[in-house]
Order: structure tokens, then C-alpha cells, then sequence
């Protein structure tokens, strides 16, 4: 069967809501951000699960085309999708800003989407949608292995439609994930300036490892707790620690594992391996889960991410003989007491969020085309209180 885009074409309209946000210094679990009761009124609905991914033609492909229960077929752009950005501002105050806006993307391309079913219930989560999207991975892996990646170039929409009882489409969930929160107190200081110019210096003509590290550090950092972040983080670490590809090794060395490395490089950088949690051995036992076992969420993943996340971060200080900077981890505040303090009560007593909507224009007015244009084009503001978790759902209600 034919793909057929069952987006909504509409937001329904607007109710009271309590949203939620994602930072990660909290331990819960994620959770469903809607109005309040949001999670119950699925109980059981049933959903549209989709992945979109810009493709090149291919002739001859099936119109109908299923891989493990997901339905794979290509079209022409554009799609509509449902697209949750949240961003953090700067202050005292934690203040996250988020907008939802109904948008059409693939635009005059070639696209191949993925989708399939999936029973909803009150207990739907971040997790969940994890779950669909790595199953529909797997599904598109197993076909551009027979193929090849023209099937899917890249991935530029994820969303799950949600029917009402009688199977129409009624609204729409997307996910946003690992959204962190940044103390909002954090600013460079004095010894932080000077540790900055000596930067300048820093030279990046030839090719080093440590250099590498850094590269790889900064892919782990900025995609956040999730497998292939630990796997990049130790690839880092690896650099950082071990001597260059290519040298000479004792006898000794070469019976030496990649923990007792990274263990003798902390001694080195003046921390203690004791003190490490989960310890380095732990972390490596971690990365085997992933890589070995085909495990993509293991236990400890998200502590296992932010040690390695801050060994990475001291290894790479030690190796530009460094020793001053911010927090090795981001989620503590660098401000002096009595400051600090003030700081934390303030970052974690009056967290809220700004909801930024943008409301879609009445068909048929002669300001729609250009209103379509000007994103955001009406924006409401509503300050509420949060609580925190590390995934989350964004519902267009």
C-alpha cells in the first residue's frame, strides 16, 4: 500500500496543559507532556508510528514493501510532520522556551517513509518511541544492506499520529530527547579567560590524537546520553590515554587492557580510579553491552555517559595542560559560596517554561501564504512549572 500522509491537518484546540521538560542532571525516567490526564486519554487508542527519510528514486521499488511490520515506500515531498524545539536561555532562572509548529518538509523530493501501527496506552513514554524508532532502523538497515543508503540518505522527520476511536487522525505526538540542562548561572571568570587565550596557541596544522579526541568528545557531547555517545566517548578516551598508533610497545604494554590506560591516565590528570562511578572497568563493561551485545539501552547508560563525559573532559584538560575551567560536570554551577548556593535554590526552586505556539491560519484568509511564511506567526505566552526528566513527548493539543 501506498504511503499515505495522515498528519492532522489542524491543531485542535487549545486546552489548559502542564508540560514538562528534560534536563540531565534528573535521575526519573521520561515522561508524557501534555495536558494533565493526557496519558490516560490514550489508554487504548491506537497510533501511526512514522520515520521520514530524504531518498533518491529508485525504480521498480515495491508500492508495497513490509520488513518486520514496518511499511516501507517512497513518494514525493513534501510531508507534514509535527517539530518540538526547546531551547534554554541564559539567566539566573532555569527558562526553557519551546515551540511547536506543524511543517512540511521534503519539499519537491524523493522520500521514503516508515511506518507501521502501534497500540497506545496511559503509560506511554520517550522510551516507547525509542523503541519504534530503533525497530524502524533496524527495518531500513536490513534494506539498504541489500540495496544501498539511496533508500535513506538521512532521516528529516519522526512523529506518531494518534487516532480517536473511530481511526481518524485526531492529533500528534513528536519526540525531543535528551533536552540538558545548563546551570544558568555558569559565566567565564578570570582564570577561565586566561585558560582560553592560551588556546591561541594551540596548534591544529598536524594530525594528533589528542586532536581526534577532541572531535570525538564533541560528537558524544552534543548527542547526549545514548549508545553511540558512549562508543564515541571511548573512542575519545582511547586517544587520550593510550600512545599513538603506530608505537613501539613494551612487552608489558601490550598486556595491558584498555581500563588499566584509561585508569593510569587519571592518575596522571591527579584523580584517584577509586573514585570513579561507575568505576572505569564498570564503563568498559558498558561499552562491551553496546557494541558486543547489541544492548542500546543498557542499565547504567545515562551515568555511565556523564562519567565518561567528565573523564573525557579532565583527559583532554591534562593533555592541554590545563587545569582550570568549568565544572567537569556541566550540571554544577561555577559560581563561589555564597553565590553558588543562591544560584542552585534559584535554578532548582523556579524552573519554568515559556510555551511558544504557533497557531495555524484560518483557511481560505488571504494572509495564509504568507503567514505560512513567518514562523512563529502568533505567539501566546504561558509560564508554568516543571518538573524534570531526561526524554520527553510533545503532544499538539
Amino acid at each position: 500500500m501506498a504511503f499515505h500522509d495522515r498528519m492532522p491537518e489542524r491543531f485542535p484546540p487549545r486546552k489548559p496543559r502542564q508540560h514538562e521538560i528534560t534536563p540531565s542532571a534528573m535521575p526519573d525516567g521520561p515522561r508524557l507532556a501534555g495536558e494533565r490526564g493526557t496519558a490516560e486519554a490514550l489508554e487504548g487508542r491506537y497510533g501511526e508510528y512514522r520515520n521520514i527519510f530524504r531518498a533518491m528514486s529508485i525504480p521498480g521499488f515495491p508500492d508495497s514493501l513490509e520488513i518486520g511490520g514496518v511499511r516501507i515506500s517512497q513518494m514525493r515531498g513534501p510531508v507534514r510532520t509535527q517539530r518540538t524545539e526547546i531551547r534554554q536561555d541564559p539567566g539566573w532562572r532555569t527558562v526553557y522556551e519551546k515551540t511547536m509548529r506543524r511543517v512540511e518538509v521534503g519539499h519537491g523530493g524523493t522520500l521514503t517513509a516508515a511506518a507501521f501501527e502501534v497500540p497506545l496506552s496511559g503509560q506511554l513514554s520517550s522510551q516507547d518511541l525509542e523503541r519504534w524508532h530503533a525497530k524502524v532502523h533496524a527495518a531500513i538497515g536490513v534494506l539498504v544492506a541489500i540495496l544501498d543508503e539511496r533508500v535513506a540518505l538521512d532521516e528529516i522527520a519522526e512523529d506518531l499520529i494518534v487516532f480517536d476511536v473511530y481511526g481518524k487522525a485526531e492529533t500528534a505526538v513528536d519526540h525531543v530527547t535528551n533536552v540538558r540542562e545548563y546551570p544558568p548561572a555558569n559565566r567565564i571568570l578570570g582564570d577561565h579567560r586566561t585558560a582560553v587565550e592560551e588556546l591561541r596557541k594551540l596548534d591544529l596544522s598536524t594530525a594528533e590524537p589528542f586532536h581526534a579526541a577532541a572531535r570525538w568528545y564533541l560528537r558524544a557531547a552534543q548527542e547526549g546520553p545514548t549508545a553511540e555517545a558512549v562508543v564515541s566517548l571511548w573512542i575519545a578516551l582511547e586517544a587520550l590515554s593510550k600512545p599513538p598508533y603506530g608505537t613501539k610497545l613494551t612487552r608489558e604494554e601490550k598486556r595491558l587492557t584498555d581500563v588499566i590506560w584509561v585508569e593510569r591516565a587519571l592518575e596522571k590528570a591527579g584523580l584517584d580510579p577509586a573514585e570513579v562511578r561507575p568505576d572505569v572497568g564498570r564503563l568498559a563493561g558498558l561499552r562491551a553491552e553496546i557494541v558486543h551485545g547489541g544492548i542500546e539501552q543498557p542499565a547504567i547508560l545515562r551515568d555511565g555517559f556523564y562519567t565518561l563525559e567528565m573523564i573525557s573532559r579532565l583527559l583532554l584538560r591534562h593533555r592541554l595542560s590545563i587545569d582550570v575551567g568549568w565544572q567537569l560536570y556541566p550540571e554544577v554551577p561555577n559560581l563561589r559560596a555564597p553565590l553558588r548556593g543562591i544560584a542552585m535554590y534559584l535554578q532548582h526552586r523556579f524552573r519554568r517554561t515559556e510555551w511558544i505556539e504557533t497557531r495555524e491560519p484560518a483557511e481560505g484568509s488571504p494572509r495564509t501564504e504568507r503567514l505560512k511564511q513567518d514562523a512563529p506567526n502568533l505567539r501566546a505566552r504561558t509560564k508554568e512549572a516543571n518538573r524534570g526528566s531526561r526524554g520527553s513527548l510533545r503532544r499538539g493539543l
